[in-house]
């Protein structure tokens, strides 16, 4: 069963970039992990995802 699906989503603060055209797919069983460095966008995707936030370009 698929419990969420981002199609194309995108997210930019002025001139950074945090991420472009994001495509992904999460199942039931599936265990996922967000990770990188300091100011790359890790908890801005999960505010965007959870609703948060209005992402720029796609959504769910």
């Amino acid at each position: 069963m698929n419990l969420l699906n981002v199609e194309k989503m995108s997210k930019s603060f002025t001139d950074k970039i945090l991420f472009d055209h994001v495509t992904l797919g999460i199942n039931e069983g599936d265990k996922i992990g967000v990770i990188g460095i300091n100011g790359t966008g890790k908890s801005t995707l999960l505010k965007v995802i959870a609703g948060l936030e209005e992402p720029d370009e796609g959504g769910l």
